[in-house]
Parts: structure tokens; sequence; C-alpha cells
């Protein structure tokens, strides 16, 4: 048998509705244990202007088997132009 190894996995969202509807999604197709979120002021450099916003990002955990599927959920889902995704 394969080991499997596991995984912490964070995914941003422009609000928290939004990350809970991406978490939602997640764990509906059985793809990571739970989660948590943290929403906290945040700078970025987006298409040559500085801007601020709150940003939330949310943490989970999963296997390697699921990587794949869940950047893919992540990318479908969520309202971001680009949403971010780490393993």
């Amino acid at each position: 048998m394969a080991a499997v190894d596991f995984y912490k996995v964070e995914f941003s969202a422009e609000t928290v509705d939004d990350a809970r509807l991406i978490l939602d999604q997640l764990l509906v197709a059985q793809l990571v244990t739970g989660g948590q979120f943290v929403e906290a002021p945040a700078r970025f450099m987006w298409k040559g202007n500085v801007v601020d916003l709150n940003y939330v990002v949310a943490t989970s955990f999963t296997t390697s088997d699921h990587l794949d599927e869940i950047s893919a959920l992540i990318e479908k889902v969520s309202s971001e132009e680009v949403p971010v995704v780490t393993f």
C-alpha cells in the first residue's frame, strides 16, 4: 500500500462569506477535514496600484490524493480573479 502524505491547505478569499462557500464545497466533496478563517487588513500591488482591503485566509488539512481536485474546485468557486492556494 502506498504511503499517504498529509498537507495543510490554505486558500484566499475576499470575504468570510466567500471563504465559507469555498470551504463548504470542499467539505461536501470530502476533500478537506474542516477549516478556520483569519481575516485581517492587507495591502497588495494589483494592476499597477496599491490596494488596501480586508483579506481572508482559510486553513484546513487534506491528503496528497486531493491536491489537484482542491485547486480546481477553489479556482471554480472563488470570486477572486486569482485565488491563492498553498499546500
